[in-house]
């Protein structure tokens, strides 16, 4: 479960309230954005936050089944977004935004996935891996989480106790490819 810690200590848990706080309580990103524009934005921005737990349950997954059902959901969100990325680096274009900060936990965690078992969360969808690319080169992603971070997610995420990190095939991406898990952790 998504935790933010307030700049009084305060524990925001629930994801939408997150992605408010966020907005509310640090300086626009991006400046100069009509209403409709913002409001736009916060849209995605809780698509993204509404998946943070279906991603989860989807790295989980004890076999092969429930990471189809699982990440089919988690497919569908991401579809939406490959289908509305432009050509400009960011979501809005040139600046980096809102949007980018609410999807970052997915395409990081995303990555991380990727790099330890092999398997793909994005698939074949090369505007969105492109975003993903654009916003991890930001560094934001190692800057919001603890320095150990990678290690302590591979050891629960990509344990022995997930299809994921036991070595077996998996289906990449849902696109019908098999690779055989790298050796991770």
């Amino acid at each position: 479960m998504p935790v933010l810690i307030t700049d009084s200590g305060q524990a925001l848990f629930e994801s939408d309230a997150i992605v408010e706080y966020l907005e509310e309580a640090y300086p626009a990103l991006q400046q100069g954005i009509s209403p409709e524009d913002r409001a736009i934005n916060r849209a995605w921005s809780y698509l993204a936050s509404k998946h943070y737990l279906v991603q989860c349950g989807a790295q989980r997954s004890p076999d092969r089944d429930a990471l189809a059902q699982r990440g089919a959901k988690l497919d569908q969100a991401f579809d939406r977004i490959e289908k509305r990325l432009g050509d400009g680096p960011y979501f809005g274009g040139d600046t980096l935004g809102m949007v980018e900060i609410a999807w970052l936990p997915l395409l990081h965690r995303a990555d991380i996935v990727e790099r330890h078992s092999g398997y793909d969360f994005l698939g074949d969808r090369p505007k969105l891996k492109k975003w993903q690319r654009k916003i991890l080169e930001t560094d934001l992603a190692d800057k919001s989480v603890a320095p150990d971070f990678g290690e302590a997610f591979a050891n629960f995420y990509l344990s022995d106790q997930t299809y994921l990190g036991r070595g077996e095939e998996v289906e990449i991406g849902g696109a019908g490819q098999v690779a055989t898990r790298k050796a991770c952790c």
